[in-house]
């Protein structure tokens, strides 16, 4: 939140007469010559002075510095945004550059156009601006949305909960405490995250802070390997450590490599252990389709009791690639081993044998050493020896998960049914391990069981486990007592009516509440009470939406609709005049689904801003619609990419665009050029790269970086902005019809010229924005996700960047 602090408080009234004349009364009210903040300070005026039908306003500071200028009506409220920005050398309109002396024009007109009302009127003038947080809204640590894929409890009585959206990689892990309250979230890793334990992971400099990686634009990954993460038994390693396996890919990250990985339980990397360890995987790459998006299996890990061996098991029968590579036996690893060859226990091939398995499963070892592995297919347990020898063996029904209590030794298994997207599971709980003498002593079905943690700091049996509670439902996460025979389930403890992963909002002050899309929810808008930060479902349609400045709302309606809905504040439907309805028909994708709209927005004057993205390689544009509902301008903007996100509209008409356009003489900022390798890699292939570069799919500062552009009211174009995979393309947009004085720049992953008429100018580092037409095909470029821009009535731009972590505010940089 930006809010702006009045360092010099100046503010000239004058009255507009019935006349139409204007009467100047009084001056600066004395205090702003004597007031300093940031070293800086208004040395004359402010004044203001009649010229014919205008009004000046006149003022100079000592260095250049952020000023705003506004007009209020007699109750205060800012009916005229007449100037912001950073003077200086690139001061924007209507500010004089190079120079701290300025003069304003006001033409006695509102932000619409329309002859001011609501005098006698205060033109109040603003110097310095700095961000300040004022609080968090609509945040829980208990809600837990998206898939819980793995629990783990620590030997000190925290529990670690790692939640996935397999199909497009964003994953987190949160940490409760022994009574499930939120304590931290250690992926993404805190942002006071020693650099000790940020170094291991990767991180670079830039303009001088350090920044975490952005290892996948669409998974929000700033972890190597974790855009992907499937269902896992967490190993804790003795020494004060996460074990876990590494991203088995999504629909945007096809066949990565994969490995195991330490984490320390704060965030970052344990101290003085290698972050990524033994691969147990090679690169695949490219798949097509959507890769590894559905993919379904497992890996299990256990630790040996003095830390020196690693147990794992993979299996994912349901997988494009695994069902090629399953091994039906078990691995047996140390951290600097580089790499999983041969099975430890087990054959290639299933088998019912002693020496066989047919899909081991769950892995667990006890104090003595000794290994538990579920053997799935044969409906068995085996026991192994530290040697590999085997000790025993006991009947479970479709054993997949097991856990061994640390000092009585009691088991608990957890068992699915063959279909593993089955609805139930089952709960077992077994005596101690005793050569040929361990028994089953309770049983519980539980519907939607997905996995567990034992509570290794409780004497009696204590689990957490998660389930599913429907289709696109959150799961519930529920302590469990295991006594006399029996198990009893506790309260779901998911206070799943927070955000968790909040996407498109639009801020409405005036009747104290943001709405915003919930996406891993996907059942439509949350209202969030902007004082109290109480979150309301709200039974609404639609994903993006933006609002006018009278309140109404305007929402991009269902996957596939390919219409807006415009509402008044309440949700009521409002026809335009137009049309009769209040829908316009609009052709567009809805990528996500209802996630990768481009953007829209609402100019002062009540015209409709709407970016079109027709499909994926589409050249896509900017159309204009009058607040009647009927099309004043098609194709305003044209030739934008497909993928390029975010618009705002200022009071002068001024348009700006998030786009991925590179300039071909330094495509990536110089910062970000010193830091990064160049080049537009992809699939893992081409020339060696260190790690953790080598993790990565594709460059994801080409990638996913984009900028804003500045187009003036009478808009632009981009010439050649497509390439040999584009379905709709434009033959007066060839790169050979661009005019004369067309500036030079090179498509989004450096593929092709591009040429770009009517912008104004252009600022990097936005986004992300992912590559439109030079994306190669199963890309790490999916367009699902995509970020979006504001601009205020000044001109003021509010733009993220993922790849600084910050909210820039633009022009206040230099552009």
């Amino acid at each position: 939140m930006l809010s702006r602090q009045m360092v010099l408080s100046l503010r000239i009234a004058f009255r507009l007469l019935c006349a139409g004349g204007i009467l100047l009364t009084g001056t600066a009210n004395g205090r702003g010559d004597a007031r300093r903040t940031h070293e800086t300070r208004l040395v004359r005026g402010p004044r203001a002075e009649r010229l014919g039908d205008k009004v000046e306003i006149g003022f100079v500071v000592d260095k250049a510095t952020d000023v705003e200028v506004a007009i209020l009506d007699t109750g205060g409220k800012v009916i005229r945004h007449l100037a912001a920005g950073l003077l200086g050398k690139n001061a924007p309109e209507p500010f004089r550059k190079n120079s701290l002396s300025q003069e304003i024009e006001w033409d006695i007109r509102d932000d619409a156009g329309n002859a001011a009302k609501g005098g006698p009127f205060a033109a109040r003038v603003r110097v310095g601006a700095s961000p300040k947080l004022d609080r968090l809204l609509g945040w829980d640590g208990n809600c837990l949305l998206g898939k819980i894929v793995s629990l783990r409890m620590s030997p000190q009585g925290e529990l670690f909960v790692l939640l996935a959206d397999p199909f497009r990689g964003r994953a987190e892990m949160r940490v409760l405490d022994a009574d499930a309250g939120y304590l931290r979230t250690i992926i993404p890793y805190p942002a006071d995250t020693p650099e000790k334990r940020t170094a291991p992971v990767g991180h670079i400099e830039i303009d001088g802070r350090r920044q975490p990686m952005v290892f996948n634009g669409q998974g929000h990954s700033i972890y190597p390997l974790t855009a992907g993460l499937r269902e896992q038994t967490i190993a804790w390693h003795p020494d004060g450590y996460l074990i876990l396996a590494s991203a088995v890919g999504s629909m945007c990250n096809h066949g990565p490599p994969r490995f195991l990985m330490a984490l320390h339980p704060e965030g970052g990397s344990p101290e003085g252990v290698v972050h990524i360890g033994p691969r147990i995987r090679d690169a695949g790459g490219f798949m097509g389709d959507a890769g590894e998006a559905y993919a379904m299996g497992l890996d299990r890990i256990a630790v040996s009791p003095d830390g020196e061996w690693i147990y794992v098991v993979q299996n994912f029968t349901d997988s494009y690639r695994f069902k090629k590579e399953l091994r039906h036996g078990v691995y047996r690893l140390k951290w600097n081993q580089a790499k999983a060859e041969e099975l430890w226990v087990g054959q290639d091939i299933a088998g019912s044998g002693d020496d066989e398995f047919n899909e081991p499963a769950g892995i667990a070892v006890d104090s003595q050493g000794r290994v538990f592995i579920c053997d799935r297919g044969n409906n068995r347990v085996k026991v192994f020896a530290p040697n590999g020898t085997l000790l025993d063996q006991f009947p479970c029904p479709q054993p997949e998960q097991i856990e061994l209590h640390p000092t009585s030794g009691e088991i608990v298994i957890l068992a699915k049914e063959d279909d593993r997207k089955a609805e139930s599971g089952k709960l077992f709980h077994f005596s101690a391990w005793k050569k040929g003498a361990t028994k089953r002593i309770a049983e519980q079905q539980v519907s939607g069981l997905r996995c567990m943690t034992l509570d290794p700091t409780s004497d009696d049996l204590r689990l957490w486990i998660a389930y599913a509670t429907g289709w696109r439902r959150p799961y519930g996460l529920a302590p469990v007592t295991v006594a006399d025979g029996s198990f009893r389930i506790g309260e779901d403890i998911n206070r799943s009516t927070s955000l968790h992963h909040p996407s498109f909002i639009v801020a409405d002050p005036q009747r104290n509440r943001a709405i915003v899309f919930e996406h891993l929810l996907g059942s439509g808008h949350r209202s969030v009470n902007l004082k109290t930060g109480e979150v309301t479902a709200m039974k609404t349609r639609g994903s993006d939406l933006v609002m006018d400045a009278r309140g109404n709302l305007y929402v991009m309606d269902d996957y596939n609709a390919n219409s807006m809905s415009r509402y008044g504040p309440d949700f009521t439907p409002l026809p335009f005049s137009a049309t009769g309805t209040n829908k316009l028909k609009l052709t567009y994708r809805a990528y996500g689904p209802g996630m990768g709209l481009r953007g829209h927005c609402v100019a002062p004057n009540g015209d409709i801003y709407v970016r079109r993205s027709p499909n994926h390689a589409c050249v896509s544009t900017v159309d204009v619609f009058g607040s009647d509902g009927t099309l004043k301008k098609a194709g305003l903007v044209r030739g934008t990419g497909s993928a390029d996100g975010g618009i705002g509209v200022d009071n002068r008409g001024n348009v700006y665009l998030g786009t991925n356009l590179k300039p071909a003489d330094q495509p990536l900022p110089a910062d970000f050029a010193a830091a990064i390798p160049a080049g537009a890699w992809k699939y893992y292939r081409g020339e060696v790269r260190e790690a953790p570069w080598s993790y990565l799919y594709c460059n994801p500062y080409l990638f996913h970086m984009g900028s804003v552009f500045k187009f003036g009211p009478e808009g632009g174009a981009m010439y050649g902005n497509f390439g040999q995979w584009a379905k709709v393309t434009d033959p007066n947009l060839a790169l050979d019809k661009a005019p004369a004085g067309a500036t030079n720049y090179k498509s989004s992953y450096l593929g092709w010229d591009v040429k770009v008429v009517g912008a104004e100018w252009r600022y990097p580092g936005v986004g992300i924005i992912p590559a439109s037409f030079d994306a190669f095909r199963g890309d790490d470029g999916c367009s699902c996700m995509v970020s979006h821009l504001d601009a205020d009535l000044y001109g003021r731009v509010y733009a993220p960047s993922a790849f600084v972590r910050r909210q820039l505010v633009l022009p206040f940089s230099d552009n």
